[in-house]
């Protein structure tokens, strides 16, 4: 069914030697879309040097993506591994220069570091030093994080994109305390992909009583103790998130709540939290 949304620009920013990395933020965004554009109205379109650039002439080679891609994008998405990458003539690499004008222009910056092994033997250790030297020249700037998979960045850009957009606005200013946030989330376990841990209640209900939060205009939240069915609420569709009305529980559209509501054994009334 045809939806209207706003689409955000999220630019993919990398040196050349994590491909994986980039294809799997890619990836990240369209499983974000898939499950949350319909209910929030928002679009998360990639947004790579490789696909949105054409040839041109009059400008250094960087200074030509920043026109056509750069600069037209709401949010940087950024991975590391060993390299920093080639100087432009203004910054040590292009990925350099597209993240301080995203700083500057105080738009979202999340930016993650593989902690994979390398070879030692094939390490540039000029270009390993110059991306340590970088980290440390912004250790205080918008969401870092490392990673030791492809499956463990997967995991954890999905946990910042959730808290990064309830605060994303049509002008694409975030709140600092989205930030501070989803900085927060980074001492959280990871949740795999194969378990749901167990919900924890809020305190307008008691920790058995099993109850409906009215949480937006197409979806519902399940609070309360739902440790035995996480299971059959996961196969429902349901998504056990951090609500922005504190807490954690089950997101659902309302389209489910009968069905939800019968597999708890619960009534089907939607209660409102201020």
């Amino acid at each position: 069914m045809p939806f209207s949304a706003t689409v955000f620009n999220v630019l993919i920013a990398s040196p050349s030697d994590v491909p994986s990395e980039r294809e799997a933020i890619a990836q990240s965004l369209h499983e974000w879309n898939a499950l949350n554009s319909q209910e929030t109205g928002k679009v998360l379109l990639p947004v790579m040097w490789e696909s949105h650039s054409a040839p041109a002439m009059g400008d250094r080679p960087q200074g030509i993506i920043n026109d056509q891609v750069v600069r037209a994008c709401d949010m940087l998405i950024g991975a590391f591994w060993t390299r920093l990458g080639s100087p432009t003539g203004v910054e040590d690499s292009g990925t350099v220069e597209e993240i301080k004008w995203f700083l500057k222009s105080s738009k979202p910056v999340m930016l993650y570091y593989s902690k994979a092994q390398v070879d030692l033997d094939n390490i540039d250790t000029t270009q390993l030093e110059k991306l340590k030297e970088f980290k440390k020249s912004i250790r205080d700037k918008g969401i870092q994080e490392q990673y030791c998979s492809i499956d463990e960045l997967k995991q954890k850009l999905s946990r910042h994109l959730t808290i990064v957009m309830r605060g994303m606005s049509v002008g694409t200013v975030v709140n600092p305390s989205v930030v501070k946030e989803a900085r927060a989330s980074a001492s959280e376990p990871i949740v795999p992909t194969t378990s749901v841990s167990e919900p924890k209640p809020v305190d307008t209900a008691t920790e058995e009583e099993i109850w409906f939060e009215d949480y937006s205009e197409r979806s519902f939240a399940v609070r309360g103790n739902t440790v035995t069915k996480k299971e059959e609420l996961k196969d429902l569709g349901g998504k056990y998130i951090p609500l922005k009305t504190g807490g954690k529980g089950w997101n659902f559209s309302k389209k489910r709540l009968a069905e939800v509501a019968d597999l708890l054994g619960a009534k089907a009334v939607l209660r409102t939290v201020a």
